[in-house]
């Protein structure tokens, strides 16, 4: 397996039982993956993932066929898991994809997306717009558009938002 054709999906922080599960902390909210990629020294080892599920907030349980005991899976605790890129699925929460978009309103390019603030019940992205850093709320309503490939995010506003 080519190291680029790897993504970094998360740590393994600590076993779950004496049967080998394993918690892993992620960013991400879910995994489609059938088989995860674990750094043990300079190798990408694979192990072959039965089943996982969110066990908290950005912590998953995973069952890995070969981890059958506490032994095994502590031997496994603070390595990084690494997953196929084609396999990746984006957390809808986590907006740090959209950094280096560009920002329009409607048709009006207004800037690039320079960093997120991550509020509770309200993302907001920061925008570089008239040589200033502008807070825009974050919210299904006003999108349009996000174009991945092209890095364009296209916004809806409502008028008088930038002014403020």
């Amino acid at each position: 397996m080519e190291t680029d054709e790897l993504v970094f999906f998360g740590t393994i922080s600590k076993p779950f039982s004496f049967r080998g599960q394993l918690i892993v902390y992620s960013k991400f909210n879910i995994i489609n993956s059938k088989t995860v990629f674990i750094r043990i020294e300079d190798s990408y080892v694979p192990f072959k993932l039965v089943n996982s599920s969110i066990h908290k907030k950005n912590l998953f349980k995973f069952n890995l066929f070969d981890v059958k005991d506490e032994e095994k899976a502590k031997s496994l605790v603070k390595k990084e898991v690494y997953i196929k890129k084609d396999e990746l699925v984006i957390n809808k929460d986590n907006l740090e994809f959209l950094i280096n978009f560009d920002l329009y309103n409607k048709k009006v390019y207004l800037g690039p997306v320079i960093s997120i603030v991550e509020k509770i019940g309200q993302n907001l992205i920061v925008v570089y717009y008239k040589n200033k850093n502008t807070l825009i709320p974050y919210t299904e309503e006003l999108i349009v558009i996000i174009n991945k490939k092209k890095r364009i995010l296209v916004m809806d506003l409502p008028s008088g938002l930038l002014e403020i």
